[in-house]
This record gives C-alpha cells, structure tokens and sequence, in this order.
C-alpha cells in the first residue's frame, strides 16, 4: 500500500515523528512543527496532524472551557523546541499520505530525527479523545 512512498519517510513515519513545515491552510505563514498522532499512518493512508503552536497563553485562553484539550510542551520535555509550546487537540490536521510524500520529496518538509517522548505521545492521544470537536471518524485512527 505505501510502495512509491519515500524510503526515507517510510522510515520516519509513525505515531509521534515529528515534522516542520509550511502549512498554507494555518493562519500564521510561519512553518510550525507537527506531530504525527494516528496508530499507523503507512496503512491508513492519511496522517493525523497536531499543530505545535508558541501561542500557549492565547491558546490556553481560546480553550479555556476545555484544559483536558490541551498539552504543553517545554524545550526540557522536547529538545527539539526552542521555546515553551503547546498542542491544542480540538485542532487537527489530516493530509493524505500520497500529498504529504510528494512534499516531502520536493523538500518542503522537514524530518526530525527524534520522536515526541512516549509520555508526550500519550498526553496527546487523551486530550484528543477527550476533544468534543474531534469527530468519531479521526479518533479511530488514534490508539486509545
């Protein structure tokens, strides 16, 4: 099913890879990093985006009525980043296996080689089943 897919981002791809790119349907032109949150994204075919924004007062603020939603990030749980961050799980993204390798390809994606720390990847999957705004559908893709 992934044949024609990147032996790099074969490789790469799996619950928690992290990835930093442009994303044109985001309000903010700036690349943000992504965490792949679906079980199996080779075999679904479609990976579940979570957006990692620097935003964390504004985005603590618009989910306010939801904390459970929400996971914060800091350079010390996640090397990666270089300031304190947060993941808000009302908000995901879903790109197509086939469009997101073809921008791989092209170089418009970049791999980190160091995957978001189970703990963290665990956070992530219960704040998004526990997200009203997630439908059914997405969450099956999403270890419990």
């Amino acid at each position: 099913m992934a044949s024609g897919i990147d032996g790099t981002l074969r490789l790469s791809l799996r619950e928690g890879s992290v990835y930093y790119f442009e994303e044109r349907t985001l309000s903010s032109a700036e690349p943000h990093y992504f965490v792949v949150v679906n079980a199996d994204p080779l075999k679904q075919q479609v990976l579940i985006l979570s957006i990692v924004t620097s935003k964390v007062a504004e985005t603590k603020l618009r989910r306010k009525d939801v904390p459970e939603t929400l996971v914060e990030l800091s350079p010390v749980d996640f090397d990666v980043l270089k300031k304190p961050s947060i993941i808000d799980c009302n908000s995901l993204k879903s790109v197509s296996l086939i469009e997101f390798n073809e921008r791989f390809i092209r170089k418009k994606i970049k791999y980190f080689e160091k995957d978001l720390p189970a703990p963290l990847r665990a956070a992530l999957r219960a704040a998004i089943h526990q997200s009203r705004s997630i439908s059914a559908e997405v969450k099956a893709l999403i270890n419990p």
